[in-house]
């Protein structure tokens, strides 16, 4: 059909076939360069090679064949043939469908099994840094600079050959005045670090200069950072802006969250908090960490923006997924207070753990808390105190007090209280409270063997001056003699149940309130009472709250109340205080304050357990 096979022949075969590819009748330009293959046209097998590369109107884009032609026209001298072989071989190419139909196909999976099918017979081209060398040596003998940049970039990257920098340079020289962007982003980056030559940041930064201007990415970072740290150059935060943002805008993620960062913080220019966020969020969803959890930060703090909470959880999720320990961390405290997510304990648990599983140490023992209390999660002792043991380890001191409690309950096997006690002692050393309360209350029992009263008052002054409620109280209960009666001091007693009471420790507010109630009391002084009983029973305190029902019952210090004296005793009672449900029953038996209910009030007095002399059985209660 194609009997010409001449110098003319062939260009009428190219020209035909190329008529029939501006008119889109790519089968027909196909099948014409094809024949000029089989007629030796070089020309012929480049277009079809890039016809096959860049998918004109062909089945699908498949490189292996594009590589095929590239190859017979490359080993006939077409020096742009030997350029793209060569490229193809420094990345490796294997047939793949085009974007096109892949985008119309939902269901990856399909789209992988039928790209699979369709191209099982054409062999792939494996990388091959020794084929990609020889072809790019070629081009670049025929004088194309872009074959030497790339050649530069090779042995300046060590892909697929050992790194040789003077090599490099030399290949980025050879190109230096041209227009070749990378060649000059190479030499910027051999002047500026001093790869093989001395360090020079001027000259380097001048070559990053040129390739940014070119539109090379790297360049553009490069010289951005420059302009921004003023190293190579006087710093000019405006043209960092500029140049990180053109960056940005084609695509970088680091460069969208540098440059959304410079928008955030108005570096080199106004604060734009809206373009801000739309960088942060292009890098973010490109995957890049250091943006996801930016935005984590930028919702949940709050500030020129308004803080949302739910919108910081998801970013927190994202980075923690992406294996953030510090993120794992805080969607474990999310979970655990219901912080931006609902609360869920479960949840909590499995970040803490993982968390953990990095070495956070707050972590694990968060993770050894849950695990040896069980409810939301399934209780493991053993994996608790594992945790609790290297949290201890790396000086997490309430680790070390939360292991000293299961030592001493025997939790874990045996009571140990020796190990206990050097627990506490090294938790007290660090300067943690509990720890020195704890201790302390060690010190003063009986299990311990000879009391040590001396270090026990030693260890609880020190809690209570670094702000112990609990020492504070116990500080109470050592000097009004419950220990031992020598140690009673009365006026150093009350001094710190207030200073307990006035911290929020519910016990000291209600010792306090009956201390002032106790006696001839003043009015003053059951008002004042009054109010400690309240802030402990406000706080739920089922002893303040019964008292309050005695004061209201029998009109102490303020107008008998019945129908308030059932309100508070039912709040008790609710709490299984034993007296308030006697007391409690007695006037639902009595109608006192209350509509009778003869069968709710024996009830409640005998769940109570108190059994009342004969004489007082149908009084409530004065006092508990």
């Amino acid at each position: 059909m194609f009997p010409l096979l001449g110098r003319r022949g062939r260009e009428w075969l190219r020209a035909r076939a190329q008529r029939a590819f501006e008119e889109q009748r790519f089968h027909t330009a196909l099948r014409l360069w094809r024949r000029g293959v089989e007629l030796g046209d070089v020309e012929s097998a480049f277009r079809l090679a890039d016809v096959y590369q860049n998918s004109y109107g062909a089945a699908g884009y498949n490189l292996p064949r594009a590589a095929v032609c590239y190859q017979f026209a490359a080993e006939r001298g077409h020096a742009e043939s030997q350029l793209r072989l060569g490229r193809i071989f420094l990345q490796g190419a294997a047939g793949r469908l085009s974007e096109k139909w892949s985008k119309t196909v939902r269901d990856e999976a399909v789209a992988s099994a039928t790209q699979e099918a369709i191209f099982a017979a054409t062999p792939k081209i494996e990388r091959d840094a020794t084929q990609a060398l020889f072809w790019l040596e070629k081009a670049a003998q025929q004088g194309l600079n872009e074959a030497r940049a790339l050649m530069g970039m090779i042995f300046f990257d060590g892909a697929g050959v050992e790194k040789d920098f003077d090599r490099a340079r030399q290949y980025f020289e050879m190109v230096a005045d041209g227009d070749q962007a990378t060649a000059h982003f190479g030499l910027g980056e051999i002047h500026y670090r001093g790869l093989g030559v001395e360090p020079n940041l001027e000259h380097g930064a001048d070559w990053y200069q040129k390739a940014a201007d070119l539109g090379h990415l790297r360049a553009q970072i490069a010289i951005a950072t420059v302009c921004a740290t003023g190293k190579g150059r006087e710093a000019d935060p405006e043209r960092a802006v500029y140049y990180m943002g053109r960056a940005a805008e084609a695509g970088d993620p680091y460069a969208a969250f540098t440059f959304g960062r410079m928008l955030l913080l108005g570096e080199g220019g106004p604060v734009d908090l809206d373009r801000a966020e739309t960088y942060l969020r292009l890098s973010a969803k490109a995957g890049h960490l250091p943006a996801i959890q930016a935005l984590a930060a930028f919702y949940s703090q709050g500030g020129p923006v308004a803080q949302d909470l739910r919108e910081a959880a998801n970013w927190y999720r994202a980075a923690a997924e992406a294996g953030d320990v510090q993120s794992q961390f805080t969607m474990g405290r999310f979970a655990a207070e219901g912080i931006g997510v609902a609360l869920n304990l479960r949840e909590a648990a499995r970040w803490f753990v993982r968390a953990a599983e990095q070495g956070h140490a707050i972590a694990a023992y968060n993770a050894g808390i849950f695990l040896s209390s069980g409810g939301a999660v399934q209780p493991d002792l053993d994996a608790a105190v594992r945790w609790l043991e290297f949290a201890a380890g790396e000086g997490v001191a309430e680790a070390k007090v939360k292991l000293a409690e299961i030592h001493m309950k025997g939790d874990s096997g045996a009571r140990d209280l020796g190990r206990a006690m050097n627990l506490l002692q090294e938790a007290s050393d660090a300067g943690d409270r509990t720890a020195k309360t704890r201790l302390a209350l060690i010190y003063l029992s009986p299990e311990h063997g000879q009391r040590d009263l001396g270090e026990a008052e030693k260890l609880l002054l020190a809690a209570a001056a670094s702000g112990s409620p609990e020492a504070s109280l116990h500080l109470g209960h050592f000097y009004s003699g419950q220990f031992d009666r020598a140690t009673a001091r009365p006026d150093q007693a009350v001094r710190h149940y207030l200073a307990a009471a006035e911290s929020g420790n519910v016990v000291a507010q209600h010792i306090v309130g009956t201390l002032m109630s106790s006696g001839n009391a003043s009015d003053d002084q059951l008002a004042q009472a009054m109010q400690w009983f309240r802030r402990a029973a406000d706080a739920g305190f089922p002893p303040a709250q019964f008292q309050i029902g005695v004061f209201y019952c029998t009109g102490r210090g303020m107008e008998k109340n019945l129908g308030e004296a059932v309100r508070w005793y039912e709040l008790a009672a609710a709490n299984r205080h034993e007296m308030a449900m006697y007391n409690l029953g007695v006037m639902l038996l009595q109608g006192m304050g209350v509509d009778p209910d003869p069968a709710r009030g024996v009830q409640l007095m005998k769940d109570s357990g108190i059994t009342p002399q004969a004489e007082n059985s149908a009084a409530p209660a004065a006092n508990g």
